[in-house]
């Protein structure tokens, strides 16, 4: 498999689809905005903080899969990957390149992930989308799933994050001093700056939500 996932890696310069004649139409029709569906892999430093969160029994959810290489490293650690990425022209150029290395308990599903209902039975989802516009959307979608865990990136926009989906989430209104982080991805500080050091408090419903 290292050998397949190389092979990946020498193809990252031909798969960034988005400088390609037609990209745009098709970003605009699905919703993405920015730079949300633009194809760049991440450095093998975040992908080992993805795989030292995974358990053997896992069945993972991989939310904007692109080129496949984090799906099939998962693969290897856990019982099952989803691996879900809306752009054809990456993920067709993957499966061409790994071929009949494909392993079984990996499946390839080319869609907008926000038109498919996540598995019943995935226990956690990886979503490494730092210009991800739809968090409080893929949130709200994977704890209603009964999805445990979510690893991810896209909330603090750096390092890799493992949110509890299951966890109780105070109101906004009852932090009054310290770092908070909301369902919907904002992040912030509430107070005079007191506790720079403390760890974020998960809230639900925070200002960026009502706006």
């Amino acid at each position: 498999m290292k050998e397949v996932i190389r092979r990946l890696a020498a193809c990252t310069e031909e798969n960034r689809v988005q400088f390609r004649k037609g990209f745009d139409s098709f970003a605009a029709r699905h919703g993405l905005s920015a730079w949300e569906g633009w194809f760049s892999p991440y450095d093998d430093e975040i992908y080992s903080s993805v795989l030292q969160n995974l358990k053997k029994d896992d069945i993972v959810l991989d939310l904007g899969a692109g080129d496949l290489r984090l799906a099939l490293m998962m693969a290897e650690r856990v019982r099952r990957v989803y691996a879900v990425e809306v752009n054809p022209v990456v993920v067709g150029a993957a499966l061409g390149v790994i071929g009949f290395d494909l392993p079984r308990n990996l499946q390839v599903i080319c869609a907008n992930a926000l038109d498919i209902a996540p598995p019943p039975e995935v226990t956690v989802a990886v979503l490494l989308m730092r210009h991800c516009r739809h968090f409080g959307e893929y949130f709200d979608r994977l704890q209603a799933a009964g999805c445990q865990r979510l690893i991810t990136n896209a909330r603090w926009k750096s390092g890799v994050e493992v949110i509890d989906l299951m966890k109780p989430r105070l109101p906004f209104e009852d932090v009054q001093e310290g770092w908070y982080a909301c369902r919907c991805g904002a992040v912030g500080y509430v107070g005079q700056g007191e506790q720079p050091q403390a760890l974020p408090v998960e809230v639900s419903y925070c200002p960026s939500c009502r706006r």
